[in-house]
């Protein structure tokens, strides 16, 4: 009967052992995913501020296409094409 609480201290220290080694592996994959996620927000954040970098340029040809729609302007597309001169030979 003396084998059992040894086996029994044992058994413990090899529950204890793995359970603080799952514990170091589950608090290092959290490190990761939160450290991912950071870089993620901090690139979003990035694409977020250049995007509202052209707001004012949008805003800009928003009154320009006004302006030109209360000159009765056509609004344009694109540049207008020029036809070619007639070649002199």
């Amino acid at each position: 009967m003396a084998t059992a609480p040894t086996q029994d201290a044992e058994a413990a220290s090899f529950f204890e052992r793995e359970r603080d080694r799952l514990i170091a592996e589950i608090t290092s994959d959290l490190e990761t995913i939160i450290a991912s996620s950071n870089a993620v927000n901090r690139k979003m954040e990035e694409q977020i501020s250049v995007g509202k970098g052209f707001d004012s340029i949008s805003e800009l040809w928003g009154q320009l296409s006004e302006l030109m729609a209360q000159a009765g302007l056509p609004p344009t597309e694109g540049a207008p094409e020029e036809t070619p001169a007639e070649a002199p030979w």
